[in-house]
This record gives C-alpha cells, structure tokens and sequence, in this order.
C-alpha cells in the first residue's frame, strides 16, 4: 500500500511538472510573440554581431533582427512586423537613404535611426528630411544605442481610433490646427491610404496607384474607417501645394456632389 501511494505521488508530481513547463513553455512562447522586433542592417558583419551581441541584454524586451545589406533588410520587412530599423548610410547595394526612403513609404510606422562614420550636416538634414527619427555618428557608445532603442519602442506617442460618426476632415483638421508633422494611416475594409503632412500642412497622400491630390480626395470620400497618426514621420517627398483649408473645403464639395447624384440616381422616373 505504502509503494503503491508512493508510486501514486510521484506519477502525479511527473504530470504537475509536465503542466508547469507546458505552461511556461505556452507564456514564453506569448511572450515572443509580443516582442518589438529592432533590425540592424550593416554591411560589416562584426559590426552587426557585435551590436547584437550587446543589445541582446534587453531580449525581454525588444528582438533583434541582422541584415548585413539592404536587399537583405527588405525580404526581413516583407516577413516581419518589423518595429524599428537601425541603418547604416554607405551599403553596396541600397543605401541607407534610399532605405530609409522605402521603409518610410511601405511601412510608415517603422521607425528608423540611420548611423553612419562619414557625417555632416547636410547628411543629417538629408536624413532627417527623408524620415529618420535618430541621425547617429560611428563611433557611439552601444549604451546610447541601447537608451534610444528603449525610448522609441516604448514611446506611446501618436494616437489611433476609429472614424465613425466623426467626420475624417475633422480629424485632418485637428492634426492641421496642431502643426503636427505625421503620416495619417487611413483603412477601410481592405483598403488603405496615407496622408502625409509637414508642420500642419498637406504635403503628400497616397492610396493604390494615385498620389497627390486624386489619393487625398478619395481617400476623403470614405463615409468610415479607422486612422493611425504617427507623429514625427516626416514624407520624404512633396505631390501636394493647396493650403490645407481649400483641399477639405474642395474635398467636402466633392462628397456632396457624390451624395447629390446618389440621391438623383435614386428617384423614381
């Protein structure tokens, strides 16, 4: 009796433990999921190990991701939602700016911080003007690194919501009157437009295939959807020169003429 109840506590001891590493194994495994993911892409390979090395301290916090090119960096973009991006300036194939350039437009809200041993202002300027949240000079102290890493993926900066009721020229109008410089993320249903402005005017927008005034309007023809304003990216080209006023006037005009020929169309003949 004795063996058999001890052979009974140590069977349901084995089955407690397999729980408990089941358990840990499914949090852990949660946990991963919930990552930021931070890519370094460099085309010095032990500059990018070591980097990796040292940042891997925070692994509860952030993920780190090596491309050591930018075509490499790009298929990384492509298969992950990919947090923040630190780039060098001078690769081979890509360079950093031209990038920067695509993150920006592809993934709006991917930050990047460009890093480069051949600095200037105009650089920096260049940098900054193209979207790059952090302009940083080699060599750099990796704890630096590490701070600014912890600062933007933690940053609950911008805001998000839904556009029901509310009107889309209302919240244009809101980021306009404020000077914000931001990339206004607008989707409805499966489909998905960007309106850039800088220092609260209307610079750029984007949907499908149209750029310019043609996106901005019909993405404002939307009657509902849901926006993400990420503030601080700044678009990295100019399609837009109206005052923002006269485009939500013009845009207003356009969703009553489209209601009016609705209301038309439907009357009995």
């Amino acid at each position: 009796m004795k063996v058999s109840e001890t052979t009974g506590t140590i069977f349901a001891s084995i089955i407690l433990a397999e729980m408990i590493e089941q358990n840990l194994s499914r949090e852990t495994s949660e946990m991963m999921k919930n990552l930021k993911k931070v890519m370094i892409v460099d085309d010095e390979e032990t500059l990018t190990w070591s980097m990796a090395k040292s940042l891997s301290r925070d692994k509860d916090k952030y993920e780190v991701m090596i491309a050591n090119n930018g075509a490499e960096a790009i298929t990384l973009l492509k298969k992950n939602k990919v947090d923040l991006v630190i780039t060098d300036l001078r690769m081979p194939d890509i360079n950093g700016l031209d990038l920067l350039v695509k993150i920006k437009k592809e993934y709006p809200q991917t930050k990047v911080i460009v890093m480069t041993a051949y600095g200037s202002s105009d650089v920096e300027k260049e940098a900054n003007r193209r979207g790059s949240v952090f302009y940083v000079e080699k060599p750099f102290e990796i704890s630096e690194i590490r701070r600014i890493i912890i600062d933007l993926i933690t940053r609950k900066k911008g805001f998000q919501g839904k556009v029901f009721g509310l009107q889309l020229t209302d919240v244009i109008q809101m980021n306009c009157l404020s000077g914000l410089t931001t990339a206004l993320v607008i989707t409805k249903e499966r489909d998905r437009g960007v309106i850039y402005l800088n220092e609260g005017e209307i610079v750029h927008a984007e949907y499908e295939e149209q750029r310019g005034t043609d996106a901005f309007y019909r993405i404002l023809s939307w009657q509902e959807g849901e926006f993400v304003s990420n503030v601080g990216i700044v678009c990295p080209v100019q399609t837009i020169y109206q005052n923002w006023e006269h485009l939500l006037v013009e845009a207003m005009r356009r969703k009553d003429e489209i209601r009016s020929s609705s209301r038309d169309q439907a009357k009995p003949s």
